[in-house]
C-alpha cells in the first residue's frame, strides 16, 4: 500500500488523473500480481483498478492487495472492458508508460476515448523503484547469497570436455536446488575466444585448459533479482589474459571503494573506465559499468558514461562490473551487486575475486 500510495501522490504532483500501468514488472511492485496479462490504472485519488482475463480469477484473490480487481470475460480483451466500463469518462488527463504501451493499445485509446487527453510518461515508476526499503534489500541480499553458493557449487563440477550448456544447466539447477525462485535471466558461459562476447549465451562449445570462462548469472527471491559475474581459468592461460584479469579486478575494486552517496552514475562508471584505459584498454570496455537492480535486472540507475543525471543516493541497488575484451583472444568480466549507503557501499555479493584456477 505504502508504495501505490507514493505513485498516487506523484501521479497528483505531475497533474495526470490517472496512470496506466501497462509493465508486467510494474504492476507485481505496486500490488503483488504475478500473473501473464493485466493492466492497472491508478488514479490520483480514489482506489487503483486492476485488469486481467479469466485465467487469473482465482490467483487475484490471494495475490493482489490495494487494488479493486475486474476479471475480464472469456470472449472479450481488457481494452473492450474499459470501453464497457466507460473507465476514462471522468478523465481529462491520463498518463501511460511510453516504454511500456504497444502501438495497438495506444492507437486503440486514442480512438476510443478522444476527450481524454493522453501524457506520455517516462520514469515514473521506475524513479520510485530506484530507492529501496530494507525489506526489498533484505529480499536482494539473500538473493544474491543464493548466487554465492551457487558459484562456489559450480566451480566443483566445472572441467575440460564439459560443454557451456552443461555447465550452464548446472548452474541453473543449483538456483533452484538452493532456494531461489528462477534463474533471473538467460544464464551466460562463455569460455575461451567466446569469452569475449560480453553476452555470450551458453553454446554447445566444449570447455578447453588454457581457457578463461565467464559465469553471469542471477537468483531470484521473492521477486527481486541478483546478478554476478565471475572469471574464472581452466588450468594456466596466456600472459595478456592474466593482466587484462588483474586490469579488471584492480578497476572494479577501485570503483567500489570509491563509490559513495551524492556522485553521479557517470562518475562511478568513469572510475572503473579511467582506469581501464589508463591501462592501454579503454576501447576494449564497450559497456557501461553497472546499471540498477531489484524487481528487474536491470533498472535505474544506469552506471554508464550517460548516466549524468542519475545522482547516487542511499538505499539504491547498482552492479559493478567492468570488463576488457579481446577479440580471438577471450574477455574478462567481474561483477557485484552492491549497495549505495551514506558512507561508502555494502557488497552484497562476497565470492572471491581473486583469479580462480581450475
Amino acid at each position: 500500500m505504502a508504495r501505490l500510495a507514493k505513485l498516487q501522490k506523484t501521479v497528483k504532483d505531475i497533474g495526470l488523473d490517472a496512470l496506466l500501468i501497462t509493465h508486467l514488472p510494474h504492476i507485481q511492485y505496486l500490488i503483488n500480481y504475478t500473473g501473464s496479462n493485466g493492466l492497472l490504472i491508478v488514479p490520483a485519488q480514489g482506489k487503483p483498478h486492476f485488469f486481467t482475463d479469466f485465467r487469473y480469477k482465482a490467483q487475484v484473490k490471494t495475490e493482489v492487495v490495494g487494488a479493486k480487481i475486474s476479471i475480464v470475460d472469456r470472449d472479450r480483451t481488457i481494452a473492450d472492458t474499459l470501453v464497457e466500463k466507460q473507465m476514462f469518462s471522468d478523465y481529462d488527463h491520463l498518463g501511460f508508460e511510453k516504454s511500456h504501451i504497444s502501438y495497438a493499445l495506444y492507437d486503440f485509446l486514442r480512438t476510443k476515448f478522444r476527450h481524454v487527453k493522453l501524457d506520455p510518461q517516462t520514469e515514473v515508476v521506475e524513479k520510485l523503484i530506484m530507492i529501496k526499503s530494507e525489506d526489498e534489500i533484505g529480499a536482494i541480499r539473500k538473493a544474491a547469497e543464493i548466487g554465492d553458493k551457487v558459484f562456489e557449487k559450480v566451480l566443483d563440477v566445472i572441467k575440460p570436455g564439459m560443454a557451456e550448456r552443461d555447465v550452464a544447466a548446472e548452474i541453473a539447477y543449483q538456483t533452484r536446488l538452493c532456494g531461489a525462485e528462477r534463474e533471473a535471466f538467460t544464464i551466460i558461459v562463455a569460455s575461451g575466444e567466446r569469452s569475449a562476447l560480453p553476452h555470450g549465451a551458453a553454446s554447445d562449445k566444449k570447455l578447453r585448459k588454457g581457457e578463461l570462462v565467464t559465469l553471469d548469472f542471477g537468483c531470484v527471491y521473492k521477486g527481486f533479482n541478483s546478478d554476478m559475474t565471475r572469471t574464472v581459468a581452466l588450468g594456466k592461460i596466456p600472459n595478456e589474459l592474466q593482466k587484462i584479469y588483474e586490469i579488471v579486478r584492480a578497476a572494479q575494486q577501485r570503483a567500489i571503494d570509491k563509490v559513495v552517496a551524492g556522485m553521479t552514475a557517470r562518475d562511478l562508471d568513469s572510475v572503473a573506465r579511467d582506469y581501464i584505459t589508463l591501462h592501454g584498454y579503454g576501447s576494449k570496455f564497450g559497456h557501461s559499468t553497472g546499471h540498477g537492480l531489484g524487481i528487474e535486472v536491470h533498472e535505474l540507475p544506469k552506471v554508464s558514461q550517460r548516466g549524468e543525471r542519475y545522482k547516487l543516493e542511499p538505499n539504491m541497488v547498482v552492479t559493478v562490473e567492468p570488463g576488457i575484451y579481446l577479440d580471438g583472444m577471450g574477455g574478462v568480466r567481474i561483477e557485484d551487486d552492491i549497495v549505495i549507503r551514506r558512507e561508502g557501499c555494502e557488497v552484497l555479493t562476497t565470492s572471491p575475486k581473486e583469479l580462480r584456477v581450475l
